[in-house]
Order: structure tokens, then sequence, then C-alpha cells
């Protein structure tokens, strides 16, 4: 009984210890909530009240002979709803200024218990404006309220224009099926938007094209908005045949008023390309039973780097036998064919018809090329002039049979 009193005091205790820590975890995770209520309502305005009339640039630097657009809020805190008219009373001489409200002319707004209303002031210029300030007030006024905003625009030299090509890869490098493309940044740092328009000097049988990054669309021009950055993709197809070396190119960029231009390169390594063909294009034959015969392959290397460890060999009908002269090739210079000599025996048993012989060219580094052979096996002359034998002799028998016992 002792024993068993100890074991419950204990499981008692420990179930204590265990309500006091979730006890204190919680109140933790209370004191956070406290501290993070407290933290926002520091960053509230709380102590704040009245009605204001601001805006986020109140000078501007803006283009000449270009109606400007400058964002304005009205903001009640802790006031009864206010209602309260809207105006520009001061306008610079020539000027024509409107507050819009939702897209449409307004002349009165009003604004609920901490809330905020946004309006827009349009500030539209006479003809032939010249560099300068011009000063406009904007005015919310109730029985209560009387908000004033003065606002400054600055008419000076427009930006000159400037155009800028940036890529991070201008050197690639690849064999002459490799697909090329560059990756470039397009800039307008003039004061205007401006309609960019591409173009490229590129060796001759070269192709360049462009596209928006990420897109399939070929383009020739792009608009970019002044100050603003696009980029774009400069895909380049080559022929096949392009010897390895190095090949220049320059991306062309131009607006009405400037252009700007990026030289990029281009390394083309060699490449093999294995090709088979019949002597005189020919691609079939004729052997017959038994006896070998002799066809000449083409052998050709069309790429623009030499073939290496080129081995040949032959897929031929079963029980016939196939030789090369010579079987490998240590390399294949670009441009220069190689006269193969092969020799077929077909199977003793091979019956007169047309078989398909398939030759096939191996090279270093996975290259292969085969061409299908036409060979038309043919009846031997030597069993025909046993056969012509036979029917001799056999005629001469009838002859002798009948000169012998035609007399009786």
């Amino acid at each position: 009984m002792p024993g068993r009193h100890a074991a419950r005091r204990r499981a008692d205790h420990d179930s204590f210890r265990e309500g006091s820590g979730m006890m204190r975890r919680l109140v933790a995770v209370l004191f956070v909530l406290l501290w993070a209520g407290g933290a926002v309502a520091a960053d509230q305005p709380s102590n704040i009240t009245g009605l204001f009339l601001t805006t986020k640039y109140p000078g501007l630097t803006v283009k000449a002979g270009e109606t400007t657009t400058v964002d304005l809020a009205l903001r009640n805190f802790k006031l009864p709803p206010q209602s309260l008219t809207v105006s520009v009373p001061d306008v610079a001489n020539g000027w024509k200024a409107t507050i819009l409200g939702g897209g449409q002319p307004v002349t009165a707004v009003q604004v609920a218990p901490d809330a905020e209303e946004r309006l827009q002031l349009r500030l539209e210029p006479p003809a032939g404006i010249g560099k300068g300030e011009y000063r406009f007030t904007v005015e919310a006024k109730s029985p209560q309220h009387d908000e004033k905003l003065p606002i400054t625009l600055t008419i000076g030299e427009e930006l000159p224009a400037k155009l800028k090509l940036t890529t991070n890869f201008p050197a690639l490098r690849g064999t002459a099926t490799t697909s090329f493309k560059y990756r470039v940044t397009v800039t307008n740092d003039s004061g205007r938007d401006a309609t960019i328009n591409f173009s490229a000097d590129a060796p001759k049988n070269f192709q360049v094209s462009f596209t928006e990054a990420y897109g399939s669309q070929q383009i020739t021009s792009i608009p970019i908005e002044a100050g603003k950055s696009k980029d774009v993709e400069a895909s380049l197809t080559i022929p096949r045949e392009t010897q390895a070396g190095d090949y220049k190119l320059t991306l062309h960029a131009k607006t009405e008023a400037t252009n700007a231009d990026l030289p990029v390169s281009l390394t083309i390594i060699g490449q093999p390309r294995v090709a088979l063909s019949g002597e005189g294009g020919r691609l079939s034959g004729e052997a017959y039973a038994g006896q070998s015969s002799q066809l000449t392959v083409v052998l050709r290397n069309d790429g623009s780097e030499a073939a290496r460890d080129v081995e040949l060999s032959a897929t031929t009908p079963e029980g016939w036998k196939s030789e090369f002269d010579p079987k490998q090739l240590p390399q294949l210079a670009p441009g220069t064919p190689q006269n193969v000599k092969v020799t077929l025996i077909p199977s003793e048993r091979a019956i007169a018809g047309d078989y398909q012989t398939t030759i096939r060219a191996n090279a270093a580094g996975g290259l292969s090329e085969s061409a299908n052979f036409r060979i038309t096996v043919l009846t031997s002359t030597l069993w025909g002039a046993v056969g012509i034998a036979i029917i001799a002799i056999a005629l001469l028998v009838v002859v002798f049979a009948v000169a012998r016992f035609g007399r009786r």
C-alpha cells in the first residue's frame, strides 16, 4: 500500500509539472501577442486628428509640351464625414488644371472617418511653353476646413536620346548544328518612349532573327518606355557545312533619334559527318552463288573536322560473307572521298533473285552512317554449259537411236 501511494504522489507531481509548463508557454505566447499588438499600435498615427491634402511629389520635373498628372490624397483622421469642394485657385499662366476623381472631372468630394479619397491633378501646358518653374495650388475647402497644397512643375532640358545594348554572354561556342541564342538587354535611356528597330551584320549565309525573351514570335521592332529596359533574344542559324573557326557579328538597335551596337562572337567547333554511296551513285550490284564479286563504295566526310577511327561492316543475307579493303581508316579528312572495295560471297545455296545488303560506317564519337545495296544473284554460266551439254548429248542419243533402229 505505501508503495502504491508513493507512485500516485509521483504521478500527481509529474502532472502538475506538465501543467505548469503548459501555463508558462501560454503566458509567453500571450506576452508576445500583446507586445506585437503594442508595436503595431505604436506604428499607427493614433494621436493624429484632422483633415490632410497630400501628394508624394509636390515638386516635379517634366518634359516640355506634355500633359502631366499628379496623384493627390485627401485623408480624414478621426473626424466625422467631411464634404469638401476641390479646386485649383492658383494656376500658372496659360495652363489648364483639372481635378479628376475616378477618371472624371470633380468639384467636390466626401471623405468618411479614418478613410482616404484619391484624386488626380491633370495639368495641360500651353503651346510653345518654355523652360522654367510653374506654380499651382490645390485647395480642399469646407466650412470648418481649408487645406491648400502647393505644387511646382519644372520644365528643363530634355534628356538626350540614348540606347544601350548589353549581354552577359557575348561569346558563344558550339558545332555547326548548335542552336545559338544571344540574350540581350535593351535599355531606353532617353527622355521619351521609343520604338526600337533591330538588325544585324553577320557572315554570309548566317541568319539572325529577334524575339522577345521567353517568346517565340519573331519581331523586327519593340516599344520601350523612357528609362525602361526589355530583354530580347537574337537567334542565329548557320549552314551545316560551316567550317570550324571564329566569326564576328554585330547586333544593331535603332530609333529615329539614336542607335546602339553590340559586337558578339561565335566559335564553331569542327564536326565530322560521314556519308556512304555507291560508285557513280549506284546502289546495286550482281553476284553468283558461292562466288566472290566486288563493288566499290565511296566513303565521304561532309563535315568540318576529320572523322577518326572509321570502321566498315556489312549486314548480309544468311550464309553470305563480306570483306572490305580497307576495313578501317585511322581518319578521314573533310572533303576527301575514300573508295572502299567490298567483296561479297553469296551462299552456295542462294537462288537467283534480288537481295539487300546494308553497308555501315562507324566512327569515333558515336558517328554512324549506312547505305542499302540491292545485290542480284545470277545463275552460274557453268551450270548453264552443263545443262546445254546434257541436252546436246540427249539429242545425239535420240538421233543415233532413230538412225540405227529406223532402218529395221
